[in-house]
């Protein structure tokens, strides 16, 4: 199975997967109503968005391993439940 640690030099792969990745929760916070919730405290641990957390996140990475041979690190699922920045873009540092 291919993930970040077999080939981390595979840039473009991780990029195109996170992609998915971000279109894949963002459509399914849409279907259950998250993406509609926009009060209540973000650090509330009962919040309906916070407890959706964990389970979108397995859902997504059983997903990952069966339809696309690839295994979604955590980092990467939490910032795409979040709607971040790709955790895995390589740095371009300039002097």
């Amino acid at each position: 199975m291919y993930n970040i640690l077999t080939e981390p030099e595979n840039t473009s792969r991780h990029a195109l997967e996170y992609q998915v990745l971000l279109e894949w929760f963002s459509r399914r916070q849409h279907e259950l109503g998250l993406d509609q919730l926009a009060d209540g405290d973000p650090m509330d641990p009962h919040h309906p968005y916070n407890q959706a957390f964990d389970a979108l996140c397995k859902e997504a990475e059983q997903y990952w391993r069966q339809e696309r041979n690839y295994w979604p690190s955590p980092l990467q699922l939490s910032h795409a439940f979040f709607q971040m920045e790709d955790p895995i873009r390589p740095d371009n540092f300039t002097a």
